[in-house]
């Protein structure tokens, strides 16, 4: 199971964010708030991991 992880790597975060992008997506034609702030947790939760450049470092590095 690792060994086809390791390989599709590519795919599965493409998968993964089409599939937050999707969610997103219904989520803010809902007139639910209860569903934004799941999606918002999940959302910040990825941004923990992420290597691009998060909105505060662009702060930072603008002072």
């Amino acid at each position: 199971m690792l060994d086809w992880i390791t390989e599709h790597w590519d795919d599965v975060l493409a998968i993964y964010g089409g599939l937050v992008a999707i969610c997103t997506t219904v989520v803010k034609f809902t007139p639910s708030t209860k569903d934004d702030e799941i999606i918002g947790k999940i959302i910040n939760f990825l941004d923990f991991f992420s290597t691009a450049f998060k909105k505060s470092d662009a702060e930072k590095l603008e002072k």
